[in-house]
């Protein structure tokens, strides 16, 4: 693989490092360009500055000849000879004509006064008479001499000068002596006593030349002053007058934009007068920037120039030198770790590609020695509490190869059945996954409460749950045994809802004795057939074989058998399922049944009960009633002679029920009963599909298919709705904590009684109970 090759490749890490260099080289030429555009600015402040600053002198030479001259109206307006003509009329005298060479020569004398104006008219409207510094005239010759269209005829001229009071400049074009000339016209009233007469009006003549005669001459400069109506004042350098120059271009007291003038761009700088509110504007041509900044953009361009030169050396340079140990690194991962490198592969995507597999196949490696490692240690155990041990190795080399260390030479065994898998068994079935999760938290909280003191090792053997307990250095005792079997049960039973049936070998003194102990474990769990479920049973505790040699038999007379039949036939529930308890419990009570006397029994009341339904199959038609039910299945998957009883008289109370409907004629649907049954047994924390088919003798899944079907409505949902009706009515009504109304409507746990009144209702039993009616 060599440089000049891979240099092409666009996935390459060259090209990475490329981009990164080049990137680096963009700094210092993205600061030269800062630096350009920071000195551009600089340059176009100062140049602005600078116009600003002609501007304001410009102004200041203007606005103070303008106050001149309004001061010189002033005067004018006080002189006697000029106040005393406004009320001459037409024809004049010869002493009229007099008059008006003295004011003439009085103008004359004005004029001197102030270099800016031009000419002095004087308008009087009695008279219709203008006087000036050389001759007499009237408004309509005055008129002609002006701008006629900028005034728009004579008559708004007329009209103009008539006005009560005037106090105006105006732009005009005079013509005297066949020229031309642009000029500022100012006008104002003499002011009189009696505002009523007709006055006069004053009216100054400025050139524009004289107005702009104070600006610093420059061949490249335009300058332009505009008035607030929008008319151009005055103006120099400008051969025509640009679109962009209208007054409210001009935003502010000063600034700078640009324009356009003769298609040729400018800079425009402007500010405002204080007195008269005209724009005075400087218009340069942008180019006047550009010849500023020829040296600095020279200086900017050199530095770019030497940039990717030199750096572009030095990038080619580093890139060959960085890039030659991984190069080396993936030649040597190509040949010892036979992984090729195909062309168009990012190096560093090769090389991370390559260590995750590494990583990920010893991760594998250790996970599978791990998960070896447990099923083996778990085979161990299953051995040792079988009997199986290996002769050949150690017993001490095989507990350290498995990660078992033992505290004291006493041991039991502890097997868990579990009864009913609680919150894991949401339905009649129950998914493997839930069942192996169940299992692995009982082994876990097994081993949490046998704690420090002790040490406990468990494994699953034969669908149950066992554990090697190894009592610690305090003396063996079977009081320790019945605290974590009763530990274990409470703590599921409150957390999960799981219930539990826990057997106890008795303690032994030897490792070889373990397989002894399991072995009474196993007895001790069988006798759960007779004590039930949910019990703790000790080996210690069973009956021996003596006491059970001498009980001989169980209680179940021939007589007694007759009387149930025959109570069975006639659909008598009550006095038949009173005989049945009284049979189980007779049997109960008894200390030393053993077990396979339960199971005789057991298979005895079932067999009554079969002879009991063959004998009223005969009567009407109820083979329907033997398969929808199926007594049989259901009777032998009981496992303790309490599901036996429960099982039994569920079976009883269908069979009296169906003899009972077929003498009323009558039909019951099963929805409704158990729709009234549910109404009345909301508030027991067991009462599920499960319950309730116990209790009418119908399989859990049969039950929720035909209620769904008479109803409409889901059981369990039913069962929810039902209990929260109750919840609601008591949060409305009774005082009581969310806890105590909980547990009064079912639900042992507050949580699951919060989490589906919210499903139903949409919020909390709290929020709900802060909304009630008051």
């Amino acid at each position: 693989m060599k440089f000049n090759r891979i240099r092409f490749n666009k996935r390459s890490v060259i090209v990475t490092w490329l981009t990164s260099y080049i990137s680096v080289l963009l700094v210092p030429i993205i600061i030269s360009g800062i630096l350009y555009a920071a000195s551009w600015h600089v340059v176009e402040s100062e140049v602005n500055r600078a116009n600003t600053n002609a501007l304001k002198q410009m102004e200041l030479a203007i606005d103070n000849s303008l106050g001149g001259i309004e001061r010189l109206s002033l005067e004018i307006s006080l002189n006697k000879q000029v106040n005393a003509f406004i009320n001459t009329s037409q024809p004049l005298t010869d002493n009229d004509y007099y008059d008006l060479v003295t004011i003439s020569n009085d103008l004359r004398v004005y004029q001197t006064a102030n270099e800016f104006i031009e000419q002095i008219y004087l308008y009087y409207k009695n008279s219709d008479t203008v006087i000036s510094t050389r001759n007499r005239t009237d408004s309509r010759q005055l008129f002609q001499m002006l701008d006629g269209q900028t005034l728009k005829g004579y008559e708004a001229w007329k009209t103009y000068l008539d006005q009560r009071y005037i106090q105006a400049y105006t732009p005009v074009t005079i013509t005297e002596d066949d020229n031309a000339y642009k000029a500022v016209l100012f006008a104002k009233s003499v002011t009189l006593a009696n505002r009523d007469q007709p006055g006069a009006v004053l009216l100054f003549v400025m050139k524009d030349s004289k107005l702009l005669a104070n600006l610093p001459p420059s061949e490249a400069t335009s300058v332009a002053v505009l008035d607030k109506e929008n008319r151009l004042v005055a103006s120099s350098g400008l051969e025509q007058t640009p679109d962009f120059l209208t007054y409210d271009k001009f935003t502010g007291e000063n600034g700078l934009f640009y324009g356009d003038v003769a298609k040729e761009k400018v800079a425009v700088s402007y500010t405002t007068s204080a007195r008269t509110g005209w724009k005075y504007m400087s218009m340069i041509p942008a180019e006047r920037f550009d010849d500023k900044m020829k040296y600095m953009k020279s200086l900017v361009y050199a530095s770019i120039i030497l940039s990717l030169l030199l750096g572009g050396l030095v990038t080619f340079l580093f890139l060959r030198k960085n890039y030659n140990p991984i190069h080396l690194l993936i030649r040597s991962f190509s040949m010892k770790a036979g992984i090729s490198f195909a062309e168009g592969t990012n190096e560093y995507g090769f090389l991370q590609d390559a260590l995750n597999n590494t990583f990920a196949e010893k991760e594998q490696v250790d996970r599978r020695l791990h998960q070896h490692r447990d099923a083996i240690r778990s085979h161990f155990l299953q051995g040792v509490l079988k009997g199986n041990l290996e002769q050949d190795i150690p017993v001490h080399e095989s507990l350290s190869a498995h990660d078992i260390r033992l505290d004291s030479p006493h041991f039991a065994v502890l097997l868990f059945h579990i009864d009913h898998f609680g919150k894991f068994q949401e339905d009649v079935a129950i998914d493997p996954q839930k069942v192996k999760l169940m299992q692995f938290i009982l082994m876990n909280v097994v081993e949490e409460v046998i704690g420090l003191q002790n040490r406990g090792f468990t494994t699953e053997i034969d669908d149950v749950q066992a554990c090697i307990f190894n009592f610690g250095v305090q003396e063996p005792d079977m009081d320790e045994l019945q605290r974590v079997a009763e530990s274990v049960k409470l703590f599921l039973l409150d957390h999960f809802h799981v219930h539990l049936t826990v057997s106890i070998s008795a303690i032994h003194e030897d490792l070889f004795s373990i397989a002894e102990a399991y072995q009474e474990a196993l007895s001790a769990m069988a006798y759960r057939l007779v004590k039930g479920s949910g019990a703790i049973i000790r080996y210690d505790e069973l009956p021996s074989s003596e006491a059970v040699r001498q009980a001989g038999n169980y209680y179940y007379p021939l007589h007694v058998e007759q009387q149930l039949i025959n109570f069975v036939k006639i659909g008598d529930y009550e006095k038949s399922s009173s005989i049945i308890e009284h049979i189980i419990e007779t049997n109960g009570s008894n200390s030393v049944l053993s077990v396979p006397l339960g199971k005789c029994l057991m298979f005895d009341l079932a067999s009554t009960m079969l002879k009991t339904m063959n004998e009223i199959g005969s009567q009407g038609n109820k083979k329907s009633f033997m398969e929808q039910f199926n007594p049989v299945e259901r009777l032998s998957e009981c496992e303790t002679m309490k599901e036996m009883k429960r099982e039994i008289l569920s079976i009883l109370e269908q069979v009296c029920q169906s003899i009972q409907a077929d003498r009323k004629q009558e039909y019951s649907p099963l929805g409704e009963l158990v729709s009234a049954y549910v109404k009345a047994n909301y508030a027991e924390e067991n009462l599920n599909i499960s319950m309730i088919g116990e209790k009418f003798g119908i399989t859990p899944s049969y039950l929720s298919k035909q209620f769904k079907a008479q109803t409409g409505d889901a059981l369990l949902d039913f069962i929810s709705r039902t209990r929260l009706e109750e919840a609601k009515k008591l949060l409305t009504e009774q005082p009581l904590s969310i806890m105590e109304i909980a547990r009064k409507v079912g639900y042992n746990d507050i949580n699951t009684f919060n989490r589906t009144f919210k499903k139903f209702e949409g919020i909390t039993p709290g929020k709900y109970k802060e909304l009630k009616p008051l």
